[in-house]
């Protein structure tokens, strides 16, 4: 009789616990979404903003995740968490990913001079040392590189080869900016989208793969993300969001030669996936490596940013967090975790003027977080 007492106080005490933690996290959905749903409509139209899509993370859960306004405004097709986006420079981060995923198995070593591992492009002649122009620099944007970033291809231009885009055969925009060493490596950080193409040129020539083809595999469908690809095909084509110019006009969806700085296209469904990848047990990379790469580098520091290995911290006055931010033509995008806490922020949008909506709901955001 005293023992069977004993259990019916143990589940008492677990079911009314584990009541209280779903009517805490019920809760936490509902005022999140009762912020979202006031805040986002708002800033859309003021920002003219056409779509947007946005997950909340807490203790490592999502807990919210909801599209607003039209990935489609000609055929009223509504944003949902399946909708696709490209997420421009946050496909840096997940680059980064595979690169790490290769120094596990043995195939890289950080701290080795890239071009130990190239044979179809080398970096042209400079003044500066080289061999200081490693892996781990090169993620951390502390290799002394040019090009900053990239500008997309009309779908019926022919993009350039890999090699010829690293010469600098990129188009008017970019045309004969070659990727080359201008700032001593390993002193100061230098924003460099030409250092993720070299990075891009690392992985073909350490695999025998297409870029594209070595992350689906390794990286994307491990992790669950199956409508996450490099390649812009009919199927990534038949749920993607339109992308839409500062004046709300439909504008094309651009290609890219440089996919490891830019091309990434994802819905918030599969980042949502990759978010909680952070966090927890997974089968590409552990938690320690993942600290390695949140952990900042010294020198990569600015007023405002610091990175790791593919990891950018932002300061956005008494928020911090870590992630990277995505800009290209047509779209805007935020990857933001807070590693302390297992929580984050993801938002999506389709539009060059959705920057404006996407820091005013981190800063939505973060007044909730702190409100729990």
């Amino acid at each position: 009789m005293k023992t069977l007492k004993i259990i019916t106080i143990i589940l008492v005490l677990y079911y009314s616990t584990n009541l209280r933690a779903q009517s805490s996290d019920q809760s936490d959905v509902l005022s999140i979404q009762m912020l979202m749903d006031t805040k986002a409509p708002i800033l859309m139209t003021k920002a003219e903003v056409l779509g947007v899509a946005v997950a909340v993370m807490k203790n490592g859960k999502v807990v919210y995740e909801k599209g607003y306004g039209y990935a489609d405004v000609n055929n009223e097709i509504k944003v949902s968490p399946a909708t696709g986006f490209n997420i421009g420079s946050i496909s840096k981060l997940i680059t980064a990913w595979g690169i790490m995923n290769l120094v596990k198995e043995g195939k890289l070593n950080l701290d080795v001079p890239v071009e130990t591992y190239l044979k179809r492009w080398k970096l042209p002649e400079s003044e500066f040392d080289h061999d200081k122009v490693t892996i781990r620099a090169l993620l951390s944007h502390s290799a002394g590189l040019s090009v900053h970033g990239y500008p997309g291809f009309h779908p019926d231009d022919k993009l350039p080869t890999l090699e010829a885009s690293l010469n600098g055969e990129n188009g008017p925009i970019r045309e004969n900016e070659s990727v080359k060493v201008i700032i001593e490596p390993q002193t100061q950080f230098k924003y460099s989208g030409g250092g993720y193409t070299i990075l891009q040129l690392v992985i073909e020539e350490v695999t025998g793969q297409k870029f594209e083809d070595y992350m689906k595999a390794e990286i994307f469908e491990p992790l669950g993300m199956k409508n996450t690809s490099f390649t812009i095909d009919q199927q990534i084509l038949s749920y993607s969001a339109k992308p839409y110019n500062e004046e709300g006009k439909e504008i094309y969806l651009e290609r890219f030669t440089a996919k490891a700085a830019a091309g990434l296209h994802t819905t918030l469904e599969d980042l949502t996936a990759f978010a909680k990848a952070q966090f927890s047990v997974n089968p590409v990379l552990s938690q320690q490596t993942i600290r390695e790469m949140v952990r900042i580098i010294p020198k990569t520091q600015t007023k405002r940013s610091a990175y790791g290995l593919g990891y950018a911290t932002y300061n956005f006055g008494s928020i911090k967090v870590t992630g990277h931010a995505g800009t290209n033509t047509g779209w805007e995008a935020g990857f933001m975790m807070d590693f302390d806490n297992k929580d984050g922020f993801i938002i999506l949008t389709n539009s060059s003027n959705g920057k404006k909506v996407a820091i005013a709901l981190l800063q939505t955001w973060a007044k909730w977080r702190m409100s729990q």
